[in-house]
């Protein structure tokens, strides 16, 4: 069957993962808990920040996880409410920052248009919050490219349930065996799989190295900037 649909994980896949993350998780930290850049950056590492490379590790919470698990590393002892306003803390205190420091990989709207010229219909699926993603693709300028942005706390799993894919074959109408998962973790390949995707596309434009996921995909390019002339020529 034919791709008639492209799903594209987020954070290093559409945005620049470390230049963006890495610059704002180290402010809020210091923020929420008065220590300096060397604690914050101990608390970091502890959810995946690579401190010697300035990177996420590939396959760390940081990388790939939503934001409850990210909070659930970072405050432990807290559960219940106490929880969720560390949660809503991250994903909406700090929008400010976010509108400073997010950074696209490419000039994303050629690629996205290019795409949607050749009859494909786009979608997110992040990890991230909804508000949080709705966000960032508005301000990066590319939103109205997206049939949908399916976000963590929109589904009942996240990645990798495969309830993303398989949620945005119900809102397009598209089966899901047209569609092809785009995302540089090993979370986006798997939910590939168990969301029946006819494609796993890997992208080495994240913190996965070739040797992390390649194994795990159906293709490897080095960035969705290639994604046009693949799907030309499968």
């Amino acid at each position: 069957m034919s791709i008639r649909g492209v799903l594209f994980d987020k954070d290093g896949t559409l945005i620049d993962v470390n230049a963006t993350w890495v610059p704002i998780y180290r402010h809020v930290l210091m923020d929420l808990l008065g220590v300096d850049q060397d604690g914050a950056e101990a608390m970091m590492a502890k959810a995946g920040y690579d401190r010697a490379s300035g990177r996420f590790r590939a396959g760390s919470a940081l990388a790939g996880g939503t934001t409850r698990q990210i909070a659930a590393i970072w405050w432990p002892d807290l559960e219940g409410d106490a929880l969720d306003e560390k949660i809503h803390a991250l994903d909406n205190d700090y929008t400010h920052l976010v509108r400073e420091r997010l950074e696209p990989l490419m000039p994303l709207e050629p690629i996205l248009a290019e795409l949607r010229g050749m009859g494909l219909v786009l979608g997110v699926a992040t990890n991230d919050s909804h508000v949080s993603a709705i966000a960032h693709m508005t301000h990066v300028g590319v939103v109205d490219h997206f049939e949908d942005i399916i976000a963590a706390d929109t589904v009942p799993v996240p990645k990798p349930s495969g309830n993303m894919v398989r949620r945005f074959a119900e809102i397009t109408g598209l089966p899901a065996a047209s569609i092809a998962m785009v995302g540089d973790n090993h979370h986006d390949m798997e939910e590939a799989r168990a969301g029946g995707a006819g494609l796993a596309i890997a992208v080495l434009s994240g913190n996965a190295a070739h040797e992390d996921i390649a194994h795990l995909a159906d293709h490897t390019i080095a960035s969705i900037a290639e994604l046009p002339s693949l799907l030309r020529s499968l």
